[in-house]
């Protein structure tokens, strides 16, 4: 998605647009600040939105048109439903779950109470789908319209909303993202064919420790990387007609400055390959 995107900051919602090609290129080149202007676009305690209920977990933003809160701050369970695209609009209903991502284009919503999950179609005031997990989702997300990924304590899923087909175990979780690590994100490559895990831990001297583990669904391997954060892109690179699918990541090494790469992956053909050289991440 390009020209907007969003960062949260404790009850606020930032929106910031990039400043083009040639920014970004500076910045690569650490010649130049960061080429991000952050504007105030909704503070959620506004709108009636407990600052209790504003947390990793209970509140999210699967894309920028709805956030959605859990909120039962009031005492009576209720989900909180903000439509940036319609102007804020709030719509509060009284359905009682521990979590719930709202479909990145429609009013689709699904909800999750310990090991059940549903998923509601808001619009035709009808359930899609429903199941129940072997052992509990820790952290989910949209990957496209129709697919949510789930995260377990052993394992990623893929649940799609379409037929009647049940959550398919996609990948383990490596050794390295095991017990004592907080998983905050999945992303998924445009082919489908990559996935990347993300997830933080304690670290020594108080430091928060980043570990990912990249999987590409041919090959069914993992490569495990060392750092918090990365996301996919489609590109077609000078010189070539074929697209490529492009990983961009934070590497972030024990008592190494932190790095940032940007590399094709998937390729076969190593001639032509879309890479640029790591740089180091200012901080």
């Amino acid at each position: 998605r390009t020209g907007s995107l969003f960062a949260a900051s404790g009850t606020r919602y930032f929106s910031s647009a990039p400043k083009g090609r040639e920014a970004y290129t500076r910045n690569l080149n650490m010649a130049a600040p960061v080429p991000v202007v952050f504007n105030e676009a909704l503070n959620l305690t506004t709108v009636g939105v407990a600052a209790e209920s504003i947390k990793f977990g209970s509140t999210s933003m699967e894309s920028e048109k709805f956030i959605t809160i859990c909120d039962s701050s009031s005492g009576t369970p209720q989900l909180v439903i903000v439509d940036l695209s319609a102007g804020n609009a709030v719509k509060k209903r009284p359905i009682k779950a521990e979590a719930a991502i709202m479909n990145p284009v429609s009013e689709v919503i699904a909800l999750r109470s310990g090991t059940a999950l549903q998923i509601f179609n808001l619009e035709l005031q009808a359930r899609m789908k429903s199941t129940t997990m072997t052992e509990p989702v820790v952290f989910w997300r949209w990957t496209s319209t129709n697919n949510i990924a789930l995260v377990t304590a052993t394992a990623v899923y893929h649940w799609s909303i379409e037929g009647e087909s049940a959550p398919a175990k996609v990948f383990d979780r490596h050794q390295s993202l095991g017990a004592g690590v907080q998983i905050i994100n999945y992303q998924m490559s445009g082919d489908g064919k990559w996935s990347l895990l993300m997830g933080i831990k304690a670290g020594e001297g108080g430091n928060v420790d980043g570990q990912m583990q990249l999987y590409s669904m041919d090959k069914r391997v993992s490569q495990v990387l060392q750092g918090h954060s990365g996301v996919f892109t489609t590109i077609t690179p000078e010189g070539r007609t074929d697209p490529a699918q492009v990983l961009c990541f934070e590497e972030k090494k024990p008592n190494e400055p932190a790095k940032i790469y940007v590399m094709e992956v998937g390729r076969e053909q190593k001639e032509g390959t879309f890479r640029i050289p790591a740089q180091n991440i200012p901080v």
